[in-house]
């Protein structure tokens, strides 16, 4: 099944779920982060760059199903590029599907800070498309992740957020450095993370989002 029709079934089931949401709240938000893409392995070592740097950038939405429990759906840009010149490394655009634990309403922290910190996990899983800088070639990236997510609430429709995701690949032809890992071209698996801010707007009619509810 090919991604667009894979994003059209999940917005269809986010929306036929809303239909029989029995909260009195709303439970859909608008996501977008900026930050560090930091990168791991695989890259070779002779190069003085570690592939590293301010070159993140994702935006999303989230469905809550109750209080705790939710899903997102991702869209994100990560430059691995040499430091300085940036005309060596690889481009992942990237989208994902994450399930959503409100961790801070399992531990009560939104109730003992009146309700302005919270704290969510994620757990992602996407494809990325790799596009080799300053090359005419790309390749597809499985990718895997785990991540958390502290929120601070700035009122009932907007909130700051700050994330650290681990991520991890599958079937990696080509390192961050943009270079042929084997020349008999046998994939690899690999690791990068991320650490970005960002804000969350709070979409519908309702006073409160269950984030907060």
């Amino acid at each position: 099944m090919k991604t667009t029709s894979k994003l059209h079934l999940i917005f269809f089931l986010i929306v036929s779920s809303s239909l029989y949401s029995q909260f009195n709240v709303n439970n859909i938000s608008v996501e977008a982060n900026y930050g560090y893409t930091g990168a791991i392995s695989p890259y070779q070592k002779k190069f003085k760059s570690n592939f590293s740097g301010m070159n993140h950038y994702d935006i999303g939405i989230r469905y809550m199903f109750n209080e705790k429990f939710g899903a997102k759906v991702t869209y994100k840009l990560d430059h691995f590029v040499n430091d300085p010149g940036g005309k060596i490394g690889i481009t992942y655009s990237t989208v994902s599907l994450s399930g959503i634990y409100n961790v801070g309403k399992q531990l009560g922290l939104t109730y003992l800070t009146r309700d302005k910190l919270g704290l969510n996990a994620h757990l992602d899983a996407g494809m990325a498309l790799g596009y080799i800088i300053g090359k005419n070639d790309s390749e597809q990236v499985k990718i895997v992740g785990i991540g958390i997510t502290p929120m601070y609430k700035v009122s009932n429709k907007l909130a700051l957020t700050a994330d650290y995701t681990h991520s991890f690949t599958m079937d990696q032809n080509y390192g961050f450095d943009g270079i042929i890992l084997n020349k008999n071209k046998t994939p690899q698996s690999g690791a990068f993370y991320n650490f970005s801010v960002g804000l969350i707007y709070y979409l519908g009619e309702n006073k409160y989002h269950s984030d907060w509810y």
